[in-house]
């Protein structure tokens, strides 16, 4: 009797299919390549297996055992061989295929950081190209044929499934050791960046693989360690030659073919959507049909009360938790709305919400509105290319680090207090405007200079838009000379000394660094500067040091710059986990430092100063006997040169000890 489906699988999407499948009480047998397919399968508790690899005329012998009504193929997008021996059998048989496609979404990284090709030979002629070590995130696969195309393998390393099979493919290929590592995703940003920074990669090769691969959280850590990447496309994407289909739109066939009627199931489809600024005036076409479709509606008690004429129930909450917890005990809603101001892109609510809606399985589906930010740049007449787009609205954001680098910046202000406290730590050359209410009858746009404003003008919900002439003036690397920073009685890095320092500390987009034993704080108001995103702690005991610290950081406007008082590593007790950590002075507990921060830690990265001859040895004994990895040692020595009457005589300086490493 031909009551089955015969899924080839392996993939995640497959995972999800069969286990759809299994719960509409459909028969099926999920066909996976290899026995490391099989465990994964069976962990997700799959209990109807074919294990091997077959070709076509393999696959069309088992399609004439009568067992079988349709075909689903649910094999990787970079599977074309496999595809194309599944397709070919069901031809032959006369069988419907139906191919399961994968979400492939562009990414949200920076794009002029990604270089995509069209396949693995012109992967490897670009990496060939690339100094530095490079990490493959495509797996064991097409090894061989990438590091062919390497002249230098020594600098490759390799993320795999852990299985004999991928390892002995890696032994093919001429990789050994520590270029391989066996993991078992799925795999965080957080878990990706460690990787890169533990290899020093400076680029990644991956696929185009979609949410199921992990491609986002891939590129999201090339760019925050400032690594390239290179993208092998997904073959599917853009192909029209391929029919796939979503996992509804198979199911729905599969009852045709199988002649039953769709089993009722709980709801698993949920639509998340922007409604944009102020009232109906600013719905788009799709979210109004969203509403008039949804049988119940979410949302913060707030933005409910700005939607009028809705008849279905409604619930006043926007949290991801609370909403599926209530939908899982109420299955008889079937069209669930939740909804957002504005435009779900710039809302990270909504955000949290979809990956909790995705992660327990659900179809989400998201209706982007018009942002107010949008809506501000028209009425203002700015154009949103030249303007950075900020927001500290339930985030911390150093808004002054900003303004100092972009000219123009829009802000979504947490509340219209802090907007007004914005305003007031504003330089003094800047414009503002405020925009308040946008889209409502209460809407008011207010423009100022940094000082004069009326505090009436600025409440409920508010944007800022600034403007700071002086900010192409500023350097786009900050080298701050020992003149501009407040000094007094207390010790310095030099300014030379200081420059080699924060290069080897490598500091990249959203660090944590510890400057510990501050002094005035060089180093930290270098790294501050360096970009908005960092965000520095600057450890100090000595009264008249912590005074000047705070001179300094209010000098510069740095509110990414945090003053700890204290003495470390007792003073680090409470703060996050660095990824960076620069020693200026230990007070002797130079091993104690160390260990308190990469304490349930990932990698760290370490810059000592010495100055003597003893806290050098000291250093690199407390290194060796921790086994730190990629240790640098530089001695510096510069002379500054001044004028004696007519000539310019070397004033030389002490020389200093910069001792770089990752532990």
């Amino acid at each position: 009797m031909r009551d089955k489906i015969l899924v080839f699988g392996g993939t995640t999407e497959g995972r999800l299919f069969a286990s759809k499948l299994e719960k509409l009480g459909i028969p099926h047998v999920v066909s996976v390549a290899t026995e490391y397919g099989k465990t994964v399968e069976e962990e997700s508790g799959e209990a109807s297996l074919l294990v091997g690899r077959m070709d076509r005329n393999a696959i069309a012998d088992l399609l004439r055992s009568g067992e079988f009504a349709a075909v689903v193929d649910a094999t990787h997008p970079y599977a074309i061989k496999a595809s194309q021996e599944i397709k070919s059998a069901c031809e032959k048989e006369s069988f419907t295929y139906l191919r399961l496609l994968r979400k492939t979404a562009d990414s949200e990284a920076n794009a002029g950081n990604v270089t995509y090709v069209e396949d693995v030979t012109e992967a490897a002629k670009e990496l060939e190209k690339r100094a530095g070590n490079i990490l493959l995130l495509t797996g064991s696969r097409d090894l061989k044929e990438i590091t062919s195309g390497i002249s230098d393998i020594s600098r490759v390393y390799v993320r795999i499934i852990p299985d004999i099979a991928s390892i002995e493919k890696c032994h093919e290929a001429g990789l050994r050791g520590r270029q391989i590592i066996a993991m078992q995703g799925p795999f965080s940003v957080a878990m990706n960046e460690a990787l890169i920074r533990e290899i020093n990669a400076s680029v990644i090769l991956t696929k185009e693989s979609g949410e199921a691969g992990g491609f986002s959280e891939k590129l999201r850590a090339a760019d925050n360690c400032n690594a390239k990447a290179i993208v092998i496309r997904n073959p599917e994407k853009g192909d029209t030659s391929q029919e796939g289909l979503e996992a509804g739109e198979i199911l729905e066939r599969i009852f045709t073919i199988l002649g039953k009627e769709p089993l009722e199931e709980p709801c698993r489809r949920i639509t998340i959507g922007g409604v944009g600024p102020g009232d109906e005036r600013f719905y788009t076409a799709e979210f109004s049909k969203a509403l008039k479709g949804a049988d119940i509606v979410f949302g913060a008690k707030t933005i409910l009360e700005r939607i009028k004429g809705i008849s279905v129930p409604q619930k006043d909450w926007y949290e991801g938790e609370k909403i599926l917890e209530f939908l899982k005990e109420h299955q008889e809603y079937k069209a669930p709305l939740v909804v957002y101001s504005g435009d779900i892109s710039l809302c990270s609510g909504a955000k949290k919400a979809s990956a909790i809606f995705e992660e327990e399985g659900f179809t989400v589906r998201k209706i982007t509105g018009i942002s107010s930010v949008s809506l501000f740049a028209g009425r203002i007449g700015a154009a949103l290319e030249d303007v950075a787009v900020i927001s500290n609205h339930g985030r911390e954001c150093n808004v002054s680090g900003f303004v100092r680098k972009n000219e123009k910046v829009i802000l979504l202000a947490e509340s219209a207090e802090a907007a007004l406290e914005t305003a007031k730590r504003l330089p003094k050359e800047c414009r503002v405007i405020f925009g308040r209410e946008l889209g409502t009858e209460a809407e008011k746009i207010s423009e100022y200079g940094a000082e004069g404003f009326l505090e009436s003008d600025v409440k409920g919900k508010t944007l800022m838009y600034i403007e700071n002439p002086e900010a192409s003036k500023n350097k786009l690397i900050p080298a701050l000379s020992d003149d501009e920073i407040i000094r007094g009685d207390v010790p310095m890095t030099k300014e030379e000394v200081r420059a080699l320092s924060v290069r080897k500390l490598g500091l990249t987009k959203n660090s944590i660094l510890f400057d510990v034993g501050a002094g005035t704080g060089s180093i930290s108001l270098e790294a501050a500067l360096t970009d908005p995103g960092v965000k520095v702690f600057s450890i100090e005991k000595n009264e008249k040091a912590i005074e000047l610290l705070y001179k300094n950081r209010d000098k510069f406007g740095l509110e990414n710059m945090e003053i700890v008082e204290g003495v470390a590593p007792e003073a680090l007790s409470g703060l996050p986990k660095p990824s960076h950590v620069f020693i200026g002075g230990s007070s002797g507990n130079l091993e104690e430092i160390i260990r308190s921060c990469i304490k349930d830690n990932g990698p760290v990265r370490f810059v000592v100063n010495c100055v003597t001859l003893e806290t050098l040895g000291k250093t690199m004994e407390v290194i060796s006997a921790m086994g730190a990895a990629s240790t640098e040692v530089v001695q510096l020595s510069a002379a500054r040169f001044k004028e004696v009457g007519k000539y310019h005589m070397a004033d030389g300086m002490n020389p200093v000890f910069v001792i770089a490493f990752e532990a």
